[in-house]
């Protein structure tokens, strides 16, 4: 989990961690440092299963560094809601299992978190912020997400039947018996549009500060 709670960049004997702590964003108050962004890439890949392969490119990082700002915005949209998520909420339980499924064993999980260099606290406290954040997005943004009974008819026969009968299903079922996971995929499309609208409205009326490249050793 990000480290990106306010944290400013402090003078270090090693130039090493001065260039770590340099701060490449800032939301508000809380600022973003270069280090802030490495633990964030890291955790990203750890709750995909994976492990880092090298550094980091620039790109990456900037992608990270958007991201980070975004889930920032998001968590001030939850407190401002007053949405709270415990640690032992059934949908983050859920997600931790998911999670340690992603490892071949027991083993691998604990090695790769190890390798992260945090504890499984911090990790399950990581889903709990994003649990916290899937509910205010399905709260704020499902009721706009409306499906009428013609989107679920073209994308059956746009979408999904073409789709079956290219994977060898001559018999595609009835509309009536997929017509709510059609309407589901529909809603979740327009959640996804509805949040980059709402995200970009976030960046622009919040505090929302960039200061250059986040590679390490780049000119802030």
């Amino acid at each position: 989990m990000s480290a990106a709670t306010g944290a400013r960049g402090q003078a270090s004997a090693g130039t090493q961690t001065q260039t770590l702590d340099r701060v490449v964003a800032a939301v508000g108050n809380t600022a973003i440092t270069a280090s802030d962004l490495e633990s964030e890439y890291r955790l990203e890949l750890f709750l995909d299963g994976k492990e880092p392969e090298g550094d980091p490119d620039v790109a990456t990082l900037n992608q990270v560094r958007q991201r980070l700002i975004d889930r920032l915005l998001l968590e001030d949209e939850v407190r401002d809601d007053g949405i709270k998520v415990s640690s032992d909420n059934p949908a983050v339980a859920a997600r931790w299992g998911e999670l340690q499924k992603k490892f071949p064993s027991p083993e691998a999980f604990a090695s790769g978190l190890a390798k992260l260099g945090t504890s499984q606290d911090a990790v399950k406290n990581a889903l709990v912020q994003e649990e916290a954040i899937l509910r205010l997005i399905d709260q704020r943004l499902r009721p706009e997400a409306v499906v009428e009974p013609a989107e679920i008819e073209t994308y059956y026969h746009n979408t999904l039947v073409p789709s079956l009968e290219r994977e060898g299903n001559q018999q595609p079922p009835p509309l009536g018996d997929v017509e709510n996971r059609i309407r589901e995929i529909l809603v979740q499309q327009k959640i996804d549009s509805l949040l980059d609208a709402w995200l970009k409205r976030l960046r622009k009326g919040g505090d929302v500060q960039i200061f250059g490249n986040p590679e390490a050793g780049g000119n802030p």
